[in-house]
């Protein structure tokens, strides 16, 4: 059984959820975007730990493992000497430097006015009961709130009681890659790749790319 877990966003509204649903290809699909979600996260003491163990990568192979296309996951290359302050700083370094005001791994600075692309979120999100955090520190256009927001449009589309209404969770989720997260993550990983960033965040990003692009392609097929 599979269950989402939002990191970025919070359900708001309290009508009853469906909560598991049995694995399949788009659960693998939901569970991936719930594991990159979580690595876009400002690391923690197990964020570390799972980077230097080569932890992330079994999560991704294991998220998934039922997915109908392919990606690579690839290796991951920790230096053994790395730690957790150097670590923490990469991270800050290569996705919290200021850009147009605000932050490289927020997309509203990837266009020209960040209010407007939070007033589309934000209505985008209600939509389907979905809200930001209480604790503010990810806000709607983080990274990982749209990550979130895939994971969830995925689960719903698993979860759906007919086939009509999972195909309207499909589709939401090929208007969101195509007008929004796909649409700025190219240059969100331009822009870290000029920095030249250490090999663990190389393999980041890539592993973001690939997916995104990969499950962008197969949804619009």
């Amino acid at each position: 059984m599979f269950a989402y877990s939002l990191s970025g966003l919070e359900l708001t509204e309290d009508s009853q959820q469906v909560t598991e649903v049995e694995e399949n290809e788009i659960t693998a699909r939901s569970a991936t975007y719930q594991v990159l979600g979580r690595l876009f996260t400002y690391p923690d003491d197990d964020h570390f730990e799972m980077a230097r163990s080569g932890q992330w990568a079994k999560e991704l192979e294991e998220a998934g493992a039922l997915l109908d296309f392919d990606y690579e996951i690839g290796e991951i290359e920790v230096p053994g000497e790395l730690d957790k302050d150097v670590y923490t700083g990469e991270f800050e370094r290569l996705f919290l430097v200021d850009s147009n005001g605000g932050k490289r791994i927020w997309s509203g600075t990837y266009g020209d006015d960040r209010d407007q692309t939070l007033t589309e979120l934000a209505r985008a999100y209600e939509y389907y009961g979905l809200g930001g955090a209480d604790d503010g520190d990810v806000p709607l256009d983080h990274l990982g709130s749209e990550l979130d927001f895939m994971q969830f449009l995925t689960f719903k589309e698993a979860a759906a009681s007919s086939p009509r209404l999972g195909k309207s969770f499909r589709r939401a989720q090929g208007d969101f890659l195509e007008n929004q997260l796909a649409n700025w993550l190219p240059d969100f990983v331009s822009r870290v790749r000029a920095d030249q960033p250490l090999p663990f965040f190389e393999w980041m990003i890539g592993r973001l790319e690939s997916f995104v692009a990969a499950d962008a392609e197969a949804v619009a097929g």
